[in-house]
């Protein structure tokens, strides 16, 4: 039972890839996101072009047409820092299949859902959070910190038309890592978003 639950995943998991959905992989902290990112990599075709953006260099490329950007701190005045909303502008103009992100924590986040929303499909990244409706919170505030003067209800807006999926890792008290399921963005309503378990 347990191994046809795995392959019915699996499945799903090539079905978003080639269908070329954009999704997050949420989780806590130690649950297995950057593992997961990397096996959704791993499914994506030797051809495409995927732009992998991170802090640091966690994320081995999947193939050869795939390229990486690191952010760069700067702790002297001659140095310029480079951050991921910098990397995800310069990201754009490589002609990517997919953009990728290590891990969405700032206000980059507005930048890459608009990205998302203007064509450039099967992209995706991780967040921290615990549960779907965490993370649509978190990202809400994320966003609003790359552009503070946006209402509400036009950040409900990006997000609807950019994300498709959310997909949860976690980990038990054992420190056991497993796939807790994967959810949908349905509809966006007047109080929020409307979410449904897919598998």
């Amino acid at each position: 039972h347990r191994l046809l639950i795995l392959i019915s995943t699996h499945i799903q998991f090539e079905k978003i890839i080639q269908e070329k959905k954009n999704f997050l992989i949420i989780g806590p902290t130690g649950s297995g996101k950057t593992s997961v990112l990397n096996s959704f990599l791993n499914l994506t075709q030797d051809a495409e072009r995927s732009v992998i953006i991170e802090d640091t260099s966690e994320i081995p490329l999947p193939n050869q047409s795939s390229l990486k950007l690191l952010t760069k701190n700067s702790h002297h005045q001659q140095q310029v820092e480079i951050t991921q909303t910098d990397l995800v502008k310069r990201s754009l103009r490589l002609r990517p299949d997919r953009i990728v992100m290590g891990e969405i924590r700032g206000g980059e986040a507005k930048d890459f859902l608009m990205a998302l929303s203007t064509g450039h499909q099967g992209s995706f990244g991780t967040l921290h959070a615990c549960d779907p409706h965490q993370a649509l919170i978190r990202l809400e505030m994320l966003i609003q910190m790359g552009a503070p003067h946006w209402s509400l209800s036009a950040i409900r807006r990006l997000i609807f038309l950019s994300l498709d999926f959310i997909v949860i890792t976690n980990k038990n008290h054992q420190g056991q890592r497993y796939f807790a399921g994967a959810y949908q963005l349905s509809s966006l309503e007047e109080n929020g978003f409307l979410i449904e378990r897919i598998f």
